[in-house]
């Protein structure tokens, strides 16, 4: 828990800590433009202003219009004062007569001189942009004087004074951003807790699963936590799923080591005492081929059981091909078995049934159910049927059996066989079905064994082609 709140406080820190420096960046940012840029912005701006009034001043007087008329015109429009004076030499009397026209025009001037300086610029250059600061008031005018043919013209436009105003702005804005700061680490906060706590539940859920505990969790925000959680639920679910199939398969080894060692231990000790007999001189004839026949019998379990661990392991290359076909070789292959068991086939097979899969391993399951069905049928005869049904290819195998009381559940396990016939001369390993199982499953093959009275009988359903 105190790592949890530890690692709530830390991120809610950090989200916190980012914002406030990306808003307090911002507001740095703000107050250097407004004092700094602004002003000088809205100087340029208001030069460019008066630069296009002059060169409109002077695209009118090549009309032909009296300077007075042009003056009078452009007032009209636009938001300057326009002062006129025939041309002299003495920047004195010009700044005098400009200053009197401005001061007609209801414009005064607390500061307004044509220096020398200005007055050179403007003749030799035929424009001069002055900006006149005036004392004690909040603005200044921004005059461009313009030299023509026609005299002196002084362009005025009044520019307020802002640093005043930039100074109020920027406490207001000083003021909005410090509460704009305050209201962000309170909604982060609250942000970070709608985030935090589903991410605690979530580290909670890890270390449950870890140990193997698996319930389930209960996010809903409706955002891509909620996404999470149930991504991490699906997880959880295919990692319970895994563990059940690993236990079970843990079990079926241990229940096949324990039927292994069970079906070894007896030839083995049947090979061992018999060749004790052959070495103390006991044999009557019939060691050597006791000792044989075990051995043939451990050797039957031991590659039946690297068979079923390749089925597993080996990839099996797949390709359309004729079911009839492979029944009928596989057929032909247990016609010995069946005539030394004194058993008549009846085999009803349509012809030209093509599916999917590997010859080498379908030939092996059939062969393992015709084998089956000959070793513990109870009377002479089986029957034997492959018919399309739908979408389905149909294998039918059935026989009688004395053995009614047989689990259905469990002839797939490994060494698996009916108790009445586990003497018999012909019994099998007990792996034969079990591989039947494996090929099926591993092809996606429908399996399935029925048990009627005395009557049993096994199902496969081919995917047709």
């Amino acid at each position: 828990m105190k790592m949890l709140f530890q690692y709530s406080h830390h991120l809610s820190q950090k989200i916190c800590i980012g914002v406030v420096l990306i808003l307090l960046c911002t507001l740095a940012v703000t107050l250097f433009a407004n004092s700094q840029i602004t002003r000088r912005i809205y100087l340029r701006e208001q030069r460019e202003y008066l630069r296009k009034i002059g060169e409109q001043l002077e695209d009118e007087l090549r009309t032909g219009m009296s300077p007075n008329e042009v003056i009078e015109n452009i007032e009209n429009k636009e938001k300057v004062l326009i002062a006129y004076s025939v041309q002299s030499n003495d920047p004195e009397i010009l700044a005098n007569e400009l200053r009197d026209s401005f001061r007609q025009k209801g414009m005064g001037f607390h500061k307004l001189w044509l220096w020398e300086q200005d007055y050179i610029a403007a003749t030799q250059n035929g424009v001069r942009f002055r900006l006149y600061g005036q004392e004690k008031m909040n603005y200044s005018i921004l005059v461009e004087y313009l030299s023509l043919d026609s005299g002196l013209y002084a362009i005025a436009a009044i520019v307020p004074e802002a640093q005043r105003f930039i100074e109020i702005i920027n406490h207001i804005g000083f003021l909005i951003d410090s509460l704009s700061i305050l209201t962000a680490i309170l909604l982060i906060f609250l942000l970070a807790q709608h985030i935090i706590h589903p991410l605690t539940e979530i580290q909670a859920f890890t270390r449950k699963v870890s140990s193997h505990e698996f319930q389930p969790l209960q996010i809903k925000t409706g955002d891509e936590l909620e996404d999470v959680a149930n991504s991490l639920n699906e997880m959880a679910q295919n990692i319970e799923k895994y563990n059940r199939l690993l236990e079970e398969k843990n079990e079926q080894m241990k229940h096949l080591l324990r039927n292994v060692a069970h079906d070894l231990k007896t030839p083995i000790a049947l090979i061992g005492m018999y060749s004790s007999g052959i070495k103390d001189g006991l044999d009557d004839g019939t060691f050597l081929d006791t000792i044989i026949h075990q051995n043939d019998k451990i050797s039957q379990i031991v590659e039946k059981l690297l068979y079923l661990s390749r089925i597993e392991q080996k990839e099996y290359p797949c390709m359309e091909l004729e079911l009839d076909t492979v029944l009928q070789s596989c057929i032909k292959e247990q016609e010995i078995l069946f005539k030394s068991r004194n058993l008549t086939l009846f085999p009803k097979i349509e012809h030209h049934v093509r599916i999917y899969g590997n010859p080498e391993l379908l030939g092996e399951l059939l062969s393992n159910l015709l084998s089956n069905a000959a070793k513990y049928a109870s009377s002479d005869f089986v029957n034997v049927e492959l018919y399309q049904k739908e979408h389905s290819c149909v294998f039918h195998i059935s026989n009688e059996t004395e053995d009614i009381s047989l689990d259905i559940n469990s002839i797939w396990q490994p060494f698996y066989v009916g108790e009445k016939s586990r003497n018999k001369e012909l019994s099998g390993t007990g792996l034969g079905l079990p591989i039947v199982k494996n090929i099926a499953e591993r092809f996606g093959y429908t399996i399935s064994c029925k048990q009627n009275e005395n009557k049993i009988v096994f199902e496969i359903l081919f995917p047709l082609l």
